[in-house]
């Protein structure tokens, strides 16, 4: 047989080619017309037994308008033409396609040996130019593991596209113009600016000082409620008192790690008539890029390299870190800004300036090309506010526009949270609406779900959070103490690689759609289903492969083998890889990969354990296990760098 980049999708191809030809000779039809009903009905049965395709007559029979007997019996003449089908069967009316293992395995594994660690990757003529903006978390505390959802899935986006040859940028927003970053940088100026003690990252250091501030804030104001309340208010006095006793609860956990800087920003607080107003003032002061507040910046530059320095355990990069304080200098939130005034879908909302989408949500053609949901409401933008000050999703849509120009992107992708879809539908409108159409219809929103940790409600504001960092060396511990059961040491590094890999694989395992629950033992699982499980298995097949220097006698292999379980499954499923990268581009879900590679370490565990590689006695059956074995590592090689898991040499 000869090579083809995508063995599977050629066979299914050549099966509906040929059974197309015949319905459309038949009713005269436009046979390309007709291959894509074809297509969409040809399914794999549920049970190996009944073959490796199936075709259901009745539902071609009725679409056609042939009748069943004729439909029947033209499909299987039709497929008794393909060299590759060894045989079909007729039950109930679907015809099951029995492949040819021995011509299907020398395809596979020519075009395995060919592509080597390119195999799975498809060919593009002009790849797309793409924007990956990730993780953008604000920077007043460290990455919690919601954040560290973000930066994974973003993580494999850029690696997708990567692998498919794509040119693609990873993007920061630092949203350093904000409330949250005013409420730090007013509790920071009041301690005088201060560094973090030795061995406190910067970020886990400045986190504490915003939950501080912003706790005594929120007490000072209950406080003042409590004073002004009349004692006939009592439901309302109880509950300002239970929130407060919450809050001093939460102000006595962050002071157990930085006490003196707590007590600093009690005394100084308190003694302000409307702290809130001092946050409102640094907000606005900064945005108008007044130089007597750069503490803001700066301030934030510290809790960025404490992020980095996260995202580098978790071999998470990012090419470039964009300023939201920049954006502003840049001048197109001024170009914006203009063409918002010059707009026909310019008003105001609220007493204040804002675009009015009502005549665009009216039209369902744009809704469709903007992917807004039929059922969202989605309510005018506001552009500013009554102080001249902008909004986020006002200065969104100039970054917006930075991002496909810098780069000359095709696409731009925002990994953010499924709550934000408002505000990202929000974004896609102003952009159509002021004429930017292309990047309107290109800019794409990858929504995910939030992650839940058991008996654990988070809230950076608060300093409830598990961090990423605190994660990871958990699982490092853990990861240490099995290896050290199994009776194998492992190095720190070995240790965060395994741990990292984990977390990755517990978070891609599972749709972005869904809410994420962390379980950290079933993520460690070296037996099932997991990261590391998925490490070992690529370990056991490459240690077969060393200790033969990775040759595989490929002129000896004896196809005819491959009828035997369990290495006929195995070459079936290697047969996918391709097309399983070609479906998670498509979709853009890890999901599918995932379950795909856990189900070819599973079966070659299971030929690992039943079956003798090195010592097969029979020289064909050898080489074709090796065969086997040498496609294994490469599926689960490039699978991996896909999902961003750690490839290891040994473990």
């Amino acid at each position: 047989m000869g090579i083809c980049e995508n063995p599977y999708g050629y066979v299914k191809d050549l099966i509906v080619e040929t059974t197309s030809s015949y319905i459309a000779e038949n009713l005269t039809k436009n046979l390309d017309e007709v291959k894509e009903v074809v297509k969409s009905f040809i399914e794999e049965p549920p049970r190996r037994e009944f073959g490796d395709f199936s075709l259901p007559a009745p539902r071609l029979s009725r679409v056609f308008g042939l009748p069943l007997k004729q439909t029947i019996e033209g499909l299987i003449n039709s497929l008794k033409k393909v060299a590759l089908v060894d045989r079909i069967d007729e039950v109930n009316n679907y015809v099951n396609i029995y492949l040819n293992y021995s011509m299907l395995s020398e395809l596979v594994f020519n075009s395995i040996r060919e592509a080597g660690l390119n195999y799975g990757r498809p060919c593009f003529k002009k790849p797309k130019r793409v924007v990956v903006e990730y993780i953008s978390a604000n920077p007043v505390h460290p990455l919690h593991i919601g954040s560290g959802r973000n930066a994974v899935l973003g993580d494999f986006l850029y690696r997708l596209f990567k692998f498919v040859g794509y040119d693609v940028e990873r993007r920061y927003y630092v949203n350093d113009v904000g409330l949250q970053t005013a409420f730090l940088a007013f509790g920071y100026s009041i301690l005088n600016k201060p560094k973090p003690p030795i061995n406190f990252k910067p970020d886990h250091y400045y986190g504490l000082i915003y939950a501080a501030t912003s706790i005594i804030i929120e007490i000072s104001k209950i406080r003042k409620k409590l004073k002004e309340a009349g004692m006939d208010e009592l439901p309302k006095l109880s509950e300002l008192q239970r929130d407060l006793d919450i809050l001093l609860a939460d102000l006595s956990r962050v002071k157990e790690r930085i006490p003196k800087e707590v007590d600093k920003l009690m005394e100084e607080i308190t003694r302000e008539e409307n702290p809130e107003g001092k946050v409102n003032e640094i907000m606005r002061n900064y945005e108008r890029l007044d130089p007597n507040y750069n503490f803001v910046r700066e301030v934030s530059e510290e809790v960025v390299k404490g992020i980095a320095e996260t995202l580098d355990k978790l071999n998470v990069g990012i090419d470039v870190w964009d300023w939201e304080s920049d954006v502003i200098r840049s001048g197109v939130l001024k170009e914006v800004l203009e063409k918002a005034k010059a707009s026909p879908y310019y008003g105001y909302y609220k007493g204040v300036p804002a675009l009015m989408f009502r005549d665009l949500l009216n039209d369902e053609n744009i809704k469709t090309r903007l992917k807004i949901p039929k059922a969202l409401e989605v309510p005018p933008l506001i552009l500013m506010r009554s102080d001249g000050s902008t909004l986020y999703t006002t200065r969104d849509i100039a970054y917006t526009l930075i991002k496909f120009r810098n780069f000359n992107a095709d696409e731009v992708i925002n990994v953010i949270a499924v709550e934000q879809i408002l505000s990202q539908a929000q974004l896609r409108l102003a952009l159509y609406a002021l004429g930017y159409v292309r990047e309107a219809e290109n800019l794409i929103h990858y929504s995910y779900e939030m992650v839940n940790l058991p008996g654990m409600s988070m809230s950076g504001r608060r300093a409830k959070y598990v961090t990423v960092d605190e994660l990871l060396e958990s699982m490092a511990s853990k990861v240490k103490n099995v290896m050290k059961d199994r009776g194998v040491e492992v190095t720190e590094e070995q240790a965060l690689k395994i741990a990292r890999s984990a977390f990755k694989f517990m978070i891609l395992s599972t749709s972005p759609s869904k809410t994420l629950v962390v379980d950290v033992g079933r993520a460690l699982d070296l037996k099932q289903n997991s990261g590391p499980y998925m490490q070992y298995t690529y370990v056991r097949a490459k240690s077969i492969l060393d200790k033969v220097d990775n040759h595989v006698d490929w002129n000896s292999i004896d196809y005819s083998k491959s009828v035997k379980e369990p290495v006929k499954t195995l070459i079936w499923e290697l047969s996918k890889f391709p097309e399983v990268i070609s479906k998670t581009l498509e979709s853009l879900q890890p999901e599918g990969l995932a379950t795909y590679l856990i189900k070819v370490a599973d079966l070659y565990n299971n030929l690992y354990d039943a079956e003798p590689i090195l010592k097969e006695v029979d020289k064909g059956y050898r080489e074709l296990k090796l065969a086997v074995t040498y496609g294994v590592a490469v599926v689960l090689k490039n699978g991996m760098e896909v999902l961003g898991l750690d490839v290891l040499d040994r473990m």
